[in-house]
């Protein structure tokens, strides 16, 4: 059993977790002429359903190195490893494609008339939660990583030469 292994793997469940969390938390800010409004990552993003569905991939894929607890470097260590780096680089591909590009109408509503989109340039600022869920996904993938490296001077014992004993050859 290695205690490396389960370190590498909660974290690789709290950065699901975190992941499937923080697309409902407010992406994006805008200072109007009515006043501050904010929108979490669900609501101008449009595409950020799919982040939570990383995170739960990778809340399974660290509970599984969790659970085997196997050496890092070895074998089920690599594909463990690597199936963590391909799900954090679709997060962070991901993650970065909602925060980079909101898409995001600025309607006005009065009593009486039908909502109309208010033409001008409107900045709108991607807030911390962004940052964080491509952080959280970024640091998945540099988990993965440490699960599919030994430490220097570890053999994986799926490795070892079987004919070498520690007498000799």
């Amino acid at each position: 059993m290695s205690g490396r292994t389960r370190a590498i793997g909660m974290a690789i469940v709290a950065c699901g977790v975190l992941m499937m969390v923080l697309p409902a938390l407010p992406w994006y800010g805008a200072d109007l002429p009515t006043g501050s409004v904010s929108l979490s990552g669900y609501g101008a993003g449009g595409a950020s359903w799919i982040l939570p569905v990383l995170g739960a991939a990778l809340v399974v894929t660290g509970a599984l190195a969790v659970w085997w607890s196997i050496p890092p470097g070895t074998r089920g260590a690599r594909v463990t490893g690597g199936v963590t780096i391909l799900w954090a680089v679709l997060g962070v591909a991901w993650a970065a494609l909602v925060a980079l590009s909101p898409r995001v109408d600025v309607v006005a509503q009065r009593a009486g008339l039908p909502e109309a989109v208010v033409a001008g340039d409107w900045a709108v600022n991607v807030l911390p939660a962004a940052w964080a869920c491509l952080a959280a996904a970024a640091l998945a993938g540099m988990s993965g990583i440490l699960l599919m490296t030994p430490r220097p001077g570890d053999v994986p014992a799926d490795e070892a030469d079987p004919t070498l004993s520690a007498d000799g050859p």
